[in-house]
This record gives structure tokens, C-alpha cells and sequence, in this order.
């Protein structure tokens, strides 16, 4: 019990000094944006060791539950759920200290299980919620916005790459836009099967295929402007589509100590 009060009083400093204001319009994501650029890498690998004695980050993790989205634009709520979502992600890693991937169950080899994002155990804008909630119910619902697929991030190597930045009410229309075409472009988004033509998609755009659909008419529609030329000149040649086998691997930098 008094360690318990302890650690909540020391928490609560910690928020202060790095936080001073996260109640605030403009919610303060500085501390989590340089913890991405100290602690992934280029190609978007996490060193879930490191960050998991950053009190910094934890005092940013913490601070999400004082949010007051109210007083927020728009563009400022979009970027705050988003940056929730990935930090809430790195934090269960960091806690559930996955050996090979957040699906894992107690049979070894066997990846089912889906406990890692449903469980409800951090406290976002007042609400205690999974990232199943955010995505599902703050991100999907509330924006109908589907590049949110390319800047969530599972922490699996067929996801997109953790990018080394966090998304800001200024910066989000424009790194969405961004992270969408570098997606769809990699082969973890787009392939191309010639002798057999065939376009393999990544397994989002059939998971989400109504999001697309509402958003452009169908998921070709959605990523024909984000397409290189090659790719898209083989889309004209009306191919048959398949998906790609989704790899979920941890997107870690080294093993969980």
C-alpha cells in the first residue's frame, strides 16, 4: 500500500515537471515524439529495453488519462488518438514482454490470441481503454478517416513501420498523407505477381476494406492516387487481387529483457 502511494506521488511529479499543462488545447507530445526518435530505428524497430526505463515516457503515458479533448481542434484530437494508440502499444510490449509476437498464447508457435489489444488497462482521456477502443471506437468511428491504418501501429513487422515522430494538430493531415503512400508503396502494402496477374494487397485493405469503400468506392479507388506508375499501370490491366500473408513477428530492435 505505501509503495503504491509512493509510486503514485512520485508519478504525479514526474507529470508535472514534464507536463505541466497536458490538459491544454494543445496537449504537449514532445516528450513522446523524441522518445521515438531515441528509441526506434530507420526501419522502424523499437528498443523496447531502452524505452522501458525512459521516465519520460512513462510520464507521458501517464499524463494521456488528464486529457480534455473538448478544448481541442479537430486535427488535434485525430493527432492525440493516434500518438495514444502507439504509446499505449509500446507500453503493454514493455509490460506483456511478448517473446515473439503480442498474439501469442500459452501454446508455443500459436498466435490467436488477441488479449493484447482488447484488455482494458490505461487510462485515455478519462476512459480506461484498449487500443481495440481507440481504433475502433475515438479513430474509426468518430474521423472515418482510413489512413489512420497506416499511422497505428501493432507493433508487428507487416504493419506499417513505427515512424520516429509523434503526430501533432499541425503535422497530421500532411504525415498521414505521407505515411499512406510510403505504405502502399513498400512491399509490405503493394506486390506485384506478373506471371500470374495478380496484386497482392496487405491484409488491411481486406480487414478494412468498408472503410475504404466509404471513403473512395472500392480499395483499388482508394489507392490508385498514391501509386507509383508501374503499379499503376498494372491496376489498368484489371489483375486479380490477393493478400498478402501477414506477418506477426514483434517489431522489436532486440529480444525483451
Amino acid at each position: 500500500m505505501i509503495k503504491n502511494i509512493i509510486y503514485l506521488a512520485v508519478t504525479s511529479l514526474i507529470i508535472i515537471a514534464f507536463f505541466p499543462s497536458v490538459a491544454a488545447a494543445d496537449f504537449d507530445h514532445s516528450i513522446f515524439d523524441r522518445a521515438l526518435k531515441t528509441y526506434v530505428n530507420d526501419k522502424g524497430l523499437v528498443d523496447y529495453n531502452g524505452i522501458a526505463g525512459d521516465q519520460a515516457f512513462k510520464a507521458y503515458v501517464q499524463s494521456l488519462q488528464f486529457a480534455k479533448l473538448d478544448s481541442m481542434s479537430r486535427d488535434e484530437q485525430l493527432a492525440f488518438w493516434i500518438n495514444a494508440y502507439n504509446a499505449v502499444t509500446i507500453d503493454k510490449v514493455i509490460k506483456f514482454k511478448p517473446k515473439k509476437s503480442v498474439r501469442e498464447t500459452l501454446v508455443p508457435g500459436l498466435w490467436t490470441s488477441t488479449k493484447f489489444f482488447t484488455t482494458r488497462e490505461h487510462t485515455v482521456a478519462g476512459n480506461q481503454l484498449s487500443q481495440g477502443d481507440i481504433e475502433h471506437e475515438f479513430l474509426r468511428k468518430r474521423f472515418k478517416d482510413p489512413r489512420i491504418h497506416f499511422a497505428i501501429i501493432c507493433a508487428s513487422s507487416s504493419c506499417p513501420p513505427l515512424p520516429r515522430f509523434a503526430y501533432t494538430g499541425k503535422n497530421v493531415q500532411a504525415k498521414l498523407e505521407a505515411e499512406t503512400r510510403t505504405y502502399i508503396n513498400s512491399q509490405r502494402g503493394t506486390r506485384i505477381d506478373y506471371a500470374e496477374n495478380t496484386l497482392f494487397l496487405s491484409k488491411l485493405f481486406d480487414w478494412f476494406a468498408g472503410d475504404f469503400e466509404s471513403k473512395s468506392g472500392s480499395v483499388l479507388q482508394f489507392i490508385n492516387p498514391y501509386l507509383e506508375e508501374e503499379t499503376r499501370s498494372f491496376v489498368e490491366r484489371n489483375p486479380m487481387i490477393a493478400h498478402i500473408h501477414y506477418d506477426w513477428s514483434l517489431n522489436a530492435q532486440a529480444p525483451l529483457e
